[in-house]
């Protein structure tokens, strides 16, 4: 930080000598402006090749660096699986939101041995959804200058979930909504992720950052027809949503939203 703001000292002065000489008629004056204005370039683009934004571009950067260094925010990070059958998604029955579907999937899980330095960015669990009996929920509260700390501990996967089976197998086999031997084996890989930076939750008034991994799994045509009469037998509880339905976030011809705010990062295009 402090080689930023001495590049952006020199920037200033330069910028400052351009416009106290670009009037002048004298040659030498002029001279100098055209050196205080390269000057001036090269401070601008040092300071954005300074700026690190692990990736996650300028915005990103400025929001948690600057303008919310010492404030709250709120991160939620999570994965979902995208799953297709005959071009449609399969979803299910929301645990805390019984009126919508969803996507399977969950907020990952922090170790124990993660906690510590959890508490060394002075992070606290986020209930704000309810979920006061899930505090190894990477649902939490920073500072916004600690985000990028935190991202590069998230990004190593050291001492956290990685593995999203979990969450299969709790919203759909413990369940007994899908059968447990039919699925015992299942092909996945990381098709891409939902990260728009930072965004204000109007519902939570507060900033955050909510993150996904999104999931795709490979069926075997036996899975996908044990799917097919899954969905036949349990409406209530899961469904194949069309990418028009999840788009509007409405299924079965319905007037209401009843698909959650999350269904559309399964297209890809939020």
């Amino acid at each position: 930080m402090g080689k930023i703001v001495r590049i952006l000292i020199v920037g200033i002065v330069s910028l400052a000598i351009t416009a106290l000489t670009t009037s002048s008629e004298s040659v030498g004056m002029q001279a100098i402006s055209a050196v205080a204005s390269g000057v001036f370039g090269i401070a601008i683009a040092s300071i954005y090749e300074l700026t690190d934004t692990h990736g996650q571009g300028f915005k990103t950067w400025l929001n948690t660096q600057i303008l919310y260094r010492n404030k709250t925010i709120r991160l939620s990070f999570s994965y979902l699986f995208r799953i297709q059958v005959d071009g449609k998604y399969l979803l299910v029955r929301g645990h805390r939101m019984k009126n919508q579907f969803q996507p399977i999937g969950g907020v990952y899980k922090v170790y124990d041995e993660g906690k510590s330095f959890l508490d060394k960015i002075r992070a606290i669990s986020d209930t704000s959804m309810g979920n006061t009996d899930e505090t190894d929920d990477l649902r939490l509260q920073i500072k916004g200058k600690e985000y990028f700390k935190f991202w590069e501990w998230f990004k190593s996967m050291e001492d956290r979930e990685y593995d999203p089976r979990r969450e299969f197998e709790e919203e759909l086999l413990v369940t007994g909504i899908l059968p447990a031997e039919a699925f015992q084996k299942l092909k996945y890989r990381k098709t891409f992720t939902h990260n728009v930076g930072v965004t204000y939750s109007q519902p939570l008034q507060t900033h955050e950052v909510v993150y996904a991994d999104i999931f795709e799994i490979k069926l075997s045509d036996r899975q996908k027809q044990i799917i097919r009469d899954a969905v036949h037998q349990n409406p209530n509880q899961i469904c194949l949503a069309s990418a028009d339905e999840i788009r509007c976030r409405r299924y079965g011809n319905t007037v209401q939203m009843n698909l959650g705010n999350n269904t559309p990062w399964l297209l890809g295009e939020e």
